[in-house]
């Protein structure tokens, strides 16, 4: 297994001053360093895992992320950095964060769920950005809600041979009216692919009882197949569930899909993002 998000924060807030965003929860107060996440990865016989920049956390400054991943060289942990996508020429910041962060940096998250507008998505910032993942061989992780799919989808129609991975499949339950719909609108570009976490998984009903993950997964799966889509925890940002739980949910959502739609659910499509040949 594979686990596509998770987020990283350092006891050191002399080395690594907090920056909070007031994004999220305040999960960090409670711990998360990368030595708690290899603990949790070992546990479960979880193989891998990808670092997200927590931006809840430490805003854009991505200092510790990059020295969590960078800090191994068994090369288990790849690393999402975040940029600020508000910033005049965000392509910049991260082609320095690049140049920081070589060979482990995996992807680049665009970042779009603050109470800023997304006006980069139509601008030109945002198609810097994709010139820059394509001539880094990285993917780019969008991080927004439903209703800024459509301006995305022009992204990547510009930018087809740009892999993405949307994270938490754009929200869905919180996009309003139609946001299923967009996202699975995005099922014929073939570059995207889904990240599908513990906030999409772990759902209750209208009578307050636990929805069954395979009726979130399975949908996706036939829209989108399940080899463009990766489980990802987003641990320890939730809270509601220990790693075990959030890996057996997991597996629980994929139990009905074919042995070869498991591997790539559960491992298989996020190796082949940010663990290619060569990397």
């Amino acid at each position: 297994m594979i686990d596509a998000h998770v987020h990283v924060a350092s006891p050191d807030t002399t080395r690594y001053p907090l920056r909070p965003t007031g994004v999220g929860s305040e999960w960090w107060k409670a711990g998360g360093s990368v030595h708690e996440l290899i603990q949790c990865l070992d546990a479960t016989g979880v193989e891998r895992a990808v670092v997200v920049q927590a931006v809840g956390v430490y805003g854009y400054d991505n200092s510790y992320a990059a020295a969590a991943v960078g800090g191994r060289d068994d090369a288990r942990l790849a690393l999402v950095v975040a940029v600020d996508m508000g910033s005049p020429d965000p392509a910049a910041a991260i082609a320095a964060d690049a140049a920081t962060s070589s060979p482990s940096l995996g992807g680049v998250r665009l970042f779009g769920v603050d109470a800023r507008p997304t006006s980069w998505l139509t601008d030109g910032r945002g198609s810097a950005v994709f010139d820059l993942a394509r001539a880094r061989g990285v993917a780019v992780v969008p991080t927004l809600f439903s209703e800024a799919l459509p301006a995305l989808r022009l992204l990547v129609e510009r930018h087809p041979d740009v892999a993405v991975a949307v994270d938490h499949c754009a929200f869905p339950d919180m996009g309003g009216p139609g946001a299923d719909r967009r996202l699975m609108s995005l099922a014929d570009l073939p570059s995207v692919r889904l990240k599908v976490t513990s906030h999409n998984l772990h759902r209750q009903g209208d009578d307050g009882r636990p929805v069954d993950p395979a009726s979130v997964l399975e949908p996706l799966a036939e829209v989108f197949g399940a080899a463009r889509l990766c489980w990802g925890s987003d641990h320890p940002q939730h809270r509601t569930l220990d790693y075990p739980a959030m890996v057996a949910m997991a597996c629980s959502a994929c139990r009905n899909l074919s042995p070869q739609d498991q591997v790539d659910f559960l491992g298989g499509v996020s190796e082949r993002l940010w663990w290619p040949s060569g990397r």
